[in-house]
């Protein structure tokens, strides 16, 4: 496992070596130039025309590495030693970084980054989509890289006697390192992760062993609101109702009084969600956003970047530029982050959500804010989508479904319909590119423009809004 602090050394040594007569074998060490960086975080460097991926380099470094698998097509080799280092490279303030599977980019600026993700963008959707020099603008940054989550989830493990909380391990999702404090979320996210901990162990609650299959507590997800300040809490546990678990909710609510809720999925042992119901409190918190006042349920999705968010729907509702007279459908419209700015500027909209807690908080968030001009649908988007484009006819459609894509053969409806104007809002360019490549086909529709924004700093993860226009 790649260490930045302790491995990762600049080198005293000399320029790198001539290290074109050298066979490649694992455990063959050699000096290469590292010439881009992967999407996922490694840097990339080529021998003799074979691919190299390295965990821990950077674009412009020379490197000491060590081959340690050789594939077809290419290799992955661990850095041994930095000869020539990168302006931008950055030491990492985490000290679980390079174990804890969480961030991939610590040692990566800010800036080095925003840069990093619009080049990945761009070769994504050459190599996917087939968009030859496609027109994505400069990564959007944070002024702020850090403490940036709305909600984390982290998982029990057992410390001695006692609980921690923690994440999987980098490569090895089946182990589980705790974590002391997680720079991603804020401070007192932190308190409150280390306070739960220490509470669940004295009260004798035992974390999940997915080997033994036993063990109560499974998984923490902490929602943390900086605009309203409140917090959420929710358990996924094992079946019963041991009492001790009431009284670590009375203990959270009397040391955290801005905690709203403490709701629990119990999931039976073949994996399966059973039963939710709130332990103390109520299920669902509200967030602020420019003045926008959001209910948000404890099983439903909320933009993950609370400094970036509000310039996420501002970035989104100027790509889409919606008139006063038109008509325009929503799919994957979640609790209306999107819905609520878009409705006062169209004449009528639709929004579809396959969760239906997401779309009753939806139409609560519209209330009294142009609500009357929006149908809200609770359904599977690819079985509404058919009935809803015969339905009307559409000047625009904004997308923003999961990391997933879109589902199979809704790209392929949306290019068939004819509707003038796609906003297409992606947390995964990979699946984002699929999409436009059945979207473009037949050169039905022309991307005008792609504006990543990092809504997720010390990651390779990077979100897009992309344009585009119906051509024909």
């Amino acid at each position: 496992m790649w260490d930045s602090t302790r491995r990762a050394t600049p080198a005293r040594a000399g320029p790198a070596s001539n290290t074109s007569t050298i066979e490649l074998k694992p455990g063959t060490e050699l000096v290469l130039k590292v010439e881009d960086l992967a999407f996922g975080g490694r840097g990339v460097a080529r021998h003799e025309g074979l691919v190299l991926f390295i965990e821990g380099a950077l674009p412009g470094e020379s490197a000491r590495v060590r081959v340690r698998r050789i594939r077809s097509g290419f290799a992955e080799a661990e850095l041994l030693q930095i000869v020539n280092r990168s302006p931008d490279r950055a030491v990492p303030p985490c000290d679980h970084y390079g174990e804890c599977g969480g961030c991939d980019l610590q040692h990566l600026s800010p800036e080095g980054q925003g840069r990093a993700k619009r080049e990945q963008v761009r070769s994504i959707l050459t190599r996917i989509a087939g968009i030859g020099s496609p027109p994505v603008a400069e990564t959007v940054i944070s002024a702020d890289a850090w403490a940036y989550r709305f909600r984390i989830d982290f998982e029990w493990s057992r410390a001695g006697r006692g609980l921690r909380l923690g994440l999987h391990r980098r490569g090895k999702a089946d182990e589980i390192v705790p974590i002391d404090r997680c720079h991603l979320i804020s401070e007192r996210a932190n308190r409150f992760a280390r306070h739960l901990a220490a509470a669940a162990s004295r009260r004798g609650l035992t974390a999940w062993d997915h080997r033994k299959r036993s063990g109560f507590l499974r998984r923490a997800s902490i929602q943390d609101a900086r605009g309203s300040g409140e917090m959420l809490l929710t358990l996924e546990t094992g079946r019963g109702e041991p009492q001790a678990l009431r009284q670590l909710a009375d203990d959270l609510r009397g040391e955290f009084p801005r905690l709203a809720g403490v709701v629990r999925r119990e999931i039976d042992r073949g994996g399966r969600q059973v039963e939710v119901s709130i332990v103390s409190g109520r299920d669902h918190l509200f967030e602020i956003v420019d003045g926008d006042r959001f209910m948000i349920p404890a099983g439903a999705f909320f933009q993950p970047n609370v400094h970036l968010s509000g310039t996420l729907r501002s970035m989104a509702l100027s790509a889409l530029d919606p008139d006063p007279g038109e008509a325009l459908l929503e799919l994957f419209c979640g609790v209306g982050f999107l819905t609520r700015s878009l409705a006062p500027r169209v004449r009528e909209m639709t929004a579809v959500e396959g969760s239906r807690e997401a779309v009753t908080a939806a139409r609560a968030n519209l209330a009294g804010a142009s609500l009357g001009r929006v149908r809200f649908l609770s359904g599977d988007v690819a079985m509404l989508l058919p009935d809803l484009l015969k339905q009307s006819t559409w000047d625009a459609i904004v997308l923003d479904p999961p990391r997933t894509g879109l589902p199979r053969g809704v790209p392929e409806r949306i290019a068939a319909a004819g509707i003038g104007r796609l906003v297409y809002v992606s947390c995964d360019p990979a699946t984002l590119a699929r999409d436009l490549k059945i979207v473009m086909a037949g050169d039905a529709y022309r991307l005008i423009a792609v504006a990543p924004i990092d809504l997720f700093p010390q990651t390779h993860h990077v979100e897009c809004v992309a344009s585009l226009v119906r051509t024909s």
